[in-house]
């Protein structure tokens, strides 16, 4: 086996064939993260001309991360001891001063009072990490910038139309979903110049959340490196044409992601954003996708967590991710980069 740069095509071939595959570790994510001043690295394990792993390398301020990945066969312990001691090496040979690693591997399954599923054992994981000196990073319950580790899952095995996934909801949302199409339209942006407008709904959310929106130069890049796998939405009000509801989803091919969305302030009372679910839905039956993933919430059961319990009106599941994996390279230099930082001078 050898450690190895990966160019794009074969990048993008062997990850969007692998189960574990996602668009945080794809081409365009890397497109988009170079458009945001980042560094990024492709690299993976090769068997003689056959790649067995691969994984998206963001750096910035000589701090990298992996996202959601490597995607490689975490049951192959060899090929992970291999994959964690190269990519140990490569980030010290590029000077970074620390490396994280975010594995798409779920650790349980859960309902949605928090009940276990499913658990799966990850001790032989855990271990593999432990023994190249990283650090795990908790069982952490927040919503995370870098890799949620809480994902809400609707699957849709065996359903042939919205009427038998509305058989899975319960009855609530039903009814607010049956509200919705007789009160709003589902549009589809076609020109980025309408991003300006459809940004609207997600600084109002953000503005209740205390979360800082991004601008819409983020949004015209996404549009840009992503091309046709993201899909800008909206949900209208079909008397006056306002603004309700605003989402943009990813199509992987291994599963679409409603990625982020928002909703106008005085219009929450007209359930935009359920409007758009079941336009999800219908997407992905007309596109043959059997898996809609809900993305990122908090890890917390409990009636304070009205993201979860919105989403779990929907019919689903919860995934619980193992989590992030630390390794510092030299805490000296990456301590004094952060005081630089936060002190706003130059970074080394």
């Amino acid at each position: 086996m050898i450690f190895t740069n990966l160019d794009a095509d074969e990048f993008t071939k062997f990850e969007q064939k692998q189960p574990n595959g996602n668009f945080f570790q794809s081409t365009a994510r890397a497109d988009l993260r170079r458009k945001m001043g980042f560094h990024t690295y492709l690299v993976g394990v090769k068997e003689k001309s056959k790649i067995l792993a691969a994984a998206l390398i963001v750096e910035r301020y000589l701090e990298a991360w992996i996202q959601i990945g490597p995607i490689l066969d975490y049951d192959n312990l060899k090929l992970l001891d291999f994959f964690l001691t190269e990519v140990k090496h490569f980030a010290k040979s590029q000077g970074f001063y620390k490396l994280e690693i975010f594995p798409p591997v779920v650790l349980s399954t859960r309902n949605q009072d928090g009940s276990d599923i499913e658990r799966f054992d990850r001790d032989a994981i855990f271990q593999a990490f432990a023994k190249h000196g990283f650090t795990h990073e908790g069982f952490t319950t927040e919503v995370e910038n870098k890799a949620n580790r809480w994902m809400f899952i609707k699957d849709l095995t065996g359903i042939k139309n919205l009427r038998e996934a509305e058989l899975t909801m319960n009855s609530s949302t039903r009814k607010k979903l049956h509200k919705t199409q007789r009160e709003l339209d589902i549009h589809i942006l076609t020109d980025k110049k309408e991003l300006k407008e459809w940004l609207h709904a997600l600084e109002d959310s953000d503005l209740r959340n205390g979360v800082k929106t991004r601008n819409v130069k983020y949004f015209e890049d996404l549009w840009d490196s992503f091309g046709d796998q993201a899909i800008f939405v909206e949900a209208r009000r079909k008397d006056t044409g306002e603004l309700v509801s605003s989402e943009v989803d990813i199509f992987h091919p291994n599963e679409m992601v409603a990625f982020v969305a928002g909703t106008v302030e005085h219009n929450k009372h007209f359930n935009g954003s359920t409007a758009i679910k079941g336009w999800n839905i219908e997407e992905c039956l007309r596109r043959g996708y059997t898996r809609l993933n809900l993305y990122g919430m908090k890890g917390i059961f409990t009636p304070d967590n009205p993201l979860l319990f919105f989403k779990a009106g929907l019919g689903g599941y919860t995934e619980e991710y193992i989590g992030g994996f630390c390794l510092v390279l030299n805490q000296r230099k990456l301590f004094c980069n952060k005081v630089r930082r936060r002190l706003k001078l130059p970074v080394k």
